[in-house]
């Protein structure tokens, strides 16, 4: 028998990874992890902001030398500079400054997986922590549903799963918005055992049962897009590309059949199209009457807006509403009304420019996924949180982050073929 020198067990699962590597890794995952939690992730959130600015002082050459990153940044200043701008004209300026500084930060938070994806492969790592911390949820979703309480003892109201999450019935929107890197989390693991798309069912499944018609779209959209690119870029078998549909329409369907509930939500959703306002206010839970409130907000103060969070004072004291809404749950409406016109146009440039410039990454499957998930993080139609709230930024810069992070390692592997 050979008495060999038995290798450590950390160093064959992280190979050659630095102390600051493996801090972003962990501080990374922990955002997730405790996302549920209240404002829990913006405690890991400020810790990477803080070394992303410590990154651009010391490797801010290296990380501008990418086109991507170079990109992100320019990502984060168009947002950032309009909010800026706004301050002369805003209506809630105490609110709207103190937004506008800590904005910069949830996208330079992003920075430091991009950097650690340059130097080490630590998608993987990543990617199935995430898989692994949102399967739990669904777990704990569909225990909500089945026993009325979840394993925190949160209670089922009866129409939209919560489980960890507790009274803030956000579950579906985020977890549709982290859909694209959870399915490519699936499909490298499928790699060694199909089994494993067994596990993207009950997250599916709790994204319809969360009774949010704003997260069966993202996850609609996030399905599609995620498929293109599939068969784009690995093109599997058709029996396999047959069966997994067949298999998530037989899931969709056994979920609304189990919840009257969330098919009573799709059913009046459908009522959008019969072009009519009441019609349309049921569809949406009143957001026509809100939209149409911003819009008069808008043509007041074209160019440069009423200043971020400042739709809520503006639409009462104008009287374009009566009833006081926080934001206006359409991103491209919100940017609109916050920084006119001249922020509009950064953020659908910069939004637009930046997917393209992951689609010219050639980084195969990896970019595609990025697309999708940039796409849905920024999508200018969504309709769930406030676009400058700090709950938004707090799960679409991680994903934009990941997403950035998925190209440069996907752009790097195919060099090297």
């Amino acid at each position: 028998m050979k008495h060999g020198r038995s290798m450590p067990l950390f160093p064959r699962i992280f190979p050659d990874w630095d102390r600051l590597t493996l801090a972003i890794v962990g501080l990374t995952i922990l955002v997730f992890l405790v996302f549920p939690f209240g404002r829990s992730a913006n405690a890991p959130l400020a810790f990477l902001a803080f070394i992303g600015i410590w990154l651009l002082f010391v490797h801010g050459r290296e990380l501008v030398a990418q086109r991507v990153t170079r990109w992100l940044l320019v990502l984060i200043v168009a947002l950032w500079l309009p909010q800026l701008l706004a301050l002369t004209g805003a209506v809630n300026f105490d609110r709207a400054w103190s937004d506008a500084l800590y904005y910069p930060l949830f996208g330079i938070a992003a920075l430091p997986i991009v950097w650690a994806a340059m130097r080490h492969d630590v998608l993987p790592a990543i990617l199935y922590s995430l898989l692994a911390i949102v399967f739990v949820w669904a777990l704990d979703g569909l225990w909500q549903f089945a026993t009325g309480t979840n394993v925190l003892g949160f209670p089922y109201n009866g129409r939209r799963l919560s489980g960890l999450f507790g009274e803030n019935l956000t579950m579906g929107v985020v977890i549709a918005h982290l859909l694209p890197l959870l399915l490519e989390a699936t499909r490298r693991l499928m790699r060694s055992c199909r089994l494993w798309g067994l596990a993207i069912l009950p997250i599916l499944a709790v994204i319809l049962l969360s009774g949010s018609r704003s997260a069966m779209l993202l996850m609609i959209l996030g399905l599609i897009g995620y498929g293109i690119f599939l068969l784009w870029y690995v093109r599997p078998r058709w029996y396999w590309v047959v069966g997994a549909i067949v298999l998530a329409v037989t899931a969709f369907a056994a979920t609304l059949a189990v919840s009257p509930e969330t098919r009573e939500r799709v059913e009046v959703a459908t009522k959008v199209f019969e072009l009519d306002r009441e019609s349309f206010n049921q569809a949406t839970s009143k957001r026509g009457d809100v939209w149409l409130a911003g819009w008069e907000v808008a043509k007041d103060d074209p160019w440069l807006g009423v200043g971020v969070r400042g739709y809520e004072i503006a639409a009462v004291e104008r009287g374009y509403t009566d009833t006081p809404y926080m934001h206006l749950h359409f991103f491209a409406l919100d940017v609109q009304v916050s920084t006119g016109l001249v922020g509009l146009l950064a953020y659908l440039v910069a939004y637009i420019g930046f997917l393209l410039v992951l689609l010219r990454q050639q980084a195969g499957m990896p970019g595609g996924v990025a697309i999708v998930a940039v796409g849905l993080a920024l999508f200018p139609f969504n309709t769930h949180f406030g676009f400058y709230a700090s709950y938004t930024l707090a799960i679409i810069w991680p994903v934009i982050g990941l997403a950035v992070a998925l190209a440069v390692s996907g752009a790097a592997a195919r060099n090297k073929l």
